[in-house]
């Protein structure tokens, strides 16, 4: 299948865990990088640079709803289970079902912001394990 050739649109862009999609997500982030080491040497007027490895982290915004099964799955990966397990089978939506980023991750950090006369809302902060993969399924 052939990538679309329009922009996504963010209304469908979900968080989904072992192919269920979690609940009132409002919203994630991807971050690539590339590690570089200076390969620069005496007498140059330019910085040469080697590649390193690549990685990714991000973070995904919801309505905090913790009686949602996947989404009280990441609360509990840091706060209720052991820390540092690894979640398999995450990923991240960009129209529906059919084009996505996906990954193992680890839960970093979690932020629950709650205030008078809004709706309670939570942050989950976390950092790829492996490879990211852009599917076009």
């Amino acid at each position: 299948m052939a990538y679309n050739t329009t922009p996504f649109h963010g209304k469908v862009c979900r968080v989904q865990k072992n192919s269920v999609k979690a609940e009132y997500t409002k919203g994630w982030n991807i971050s690539v990088s590339l590690d570089m080491a200076d390969a620069s040497y005496a007498g140059q007027y330019w910085k040469n640079a080697l590649p390193g490895m690549a990685s990714w982290n991000g973070s995904f915004e919801a309505h905090f709803v913790a009686g949602n099964t996947e989404q009280k799955a990441f609360f509990d990966n840091l706060i209720a289970a052991a820390p540092g397990t690894k979640l398999t089978d995450v990923k991240f939506l960009l129209d529906a079902d059919t084009n996505t980023l996906s990954g193992s991750i680890y839960i970093t950090g979690i932020s629950i912001n709650g205030s008078m006369g809004d709706v309670v809302s939570a942050t989950v902060n976390f950092q790829g394990d492996g490879a990211l993969t852009l599917a076009d399924a």
